[in-house]
């Protein structure tokens, strides 16, 4: 078992719930996963190797995984809602194409420690943070400018 699995039972056990194969597998499927994910598209994996677990089931692990903090949730602005394994990695912030839905994850220290400073300022302690920020991604600024080229192009002359 590895040791995020094994983190996450004994998370479970602390909170007096019942360990089970389905809540194995899926804490499996999740740390074997090194990208970010829906739970549908969770629940569809674990079908597609013969797991026959409820999406319900599904949902209510992943919460568990967010409230023992070895699985971070991402809320888009769509309401859509990303996972990603937390545990033994680096804190990091994303930027978010609202076009393609593209994610680029990056780390800075400037920011960290500007948070750091605005909550030391507001006597406020931080248990931590998530910053995304939403816009377009390169591809789909470069796609934007070739349509807007090709309309150009074909746009007629007026004649007056």
């Amino acid at each position: 078992m590895k040791s995020e699995v094994r983190k996450f039972q004994q998370f479970i056990q602390k909170q007096n719930l019942l360990w089970s194969t389905e809540r194995e597998i899926i804490a499996e499927q999740v740390f074997d996963n090194h990208f970010h994910f829906t739970a549908d598209e969770l629940f569809i994996q674990l079908s597609q190797k013969g797991n026959n677990i409820s999406r319900a089931t599904v949902y209510r692990t992943l919460e568990l995984l967010e409230k023992s903090s070895l699985v971070s949730k991402i809320q888009l602005q769509s309401g859509k809602h990303l996972y990603e394994h937390i545990f033994g990695h680096q804190h990091h912030d994303h930027l978010i194409c609202q076009k393609c839905g593209k994610m680029i994850e990056f780390h800075s220290t400037d920011i960290e420690k500007l948070q750091k400073e605005i909550s030391a300022e507001n006597d406020f302690k931080m248990t931590g943070h998530c910053l995304k920020i939403y816009g377009i991604c390169s591809d789909c600024q470069k796609e934007k400018q070739i349509n807007n080229q090709s309309k150009q192009k074909t746009k007629p002359i007026s004649r007056s």
